[in-house]
């Protein structure tokens, strides 16, 4: 038996601590307690007196808006170009 659990079969209301945080995201120490005080990452829930965690139904919340970012960005730029197309077009560019 593995004393690895695998993320994705962890339940929504369990905590993870920082390290699998920062290895789940790709982000650094700084970048998460920065986006955390910007409101840009979820705020960590107290789990004792000097020890913190995230529960892992905001980290995934977390990890699919920024697919979901990345898809409307994607599809945003694509839009542009259609429409700097056209207006090539209709200039004669």
């Amino acid at each position: 038996m593995s004393s690895i659990i695998e993320f994705d079969n962890l339940p929504g209301c369990a905590v993870i601590r920082e390290p699998v945080v920062l290895a789940l995201t790709g982000i650094s120490h700084a970048t998460l307690w920065n986006n955390v005080k910007a409101g840009t990452f979820p705020q960590p829930v107290q789990i004792g007196p000097r020890l913190v965690g995230w529960r892992v139904s905001a980290v995934r919340a977390f990890l699919d808006s920024l697919t979901t970012k990345k898809a409307i960005d994607s599809n945003a730029a694509k839009a542009n170009a259609a429409r700097m197309a056209k207006r090539d077009q209709l200039l004669g560019a």
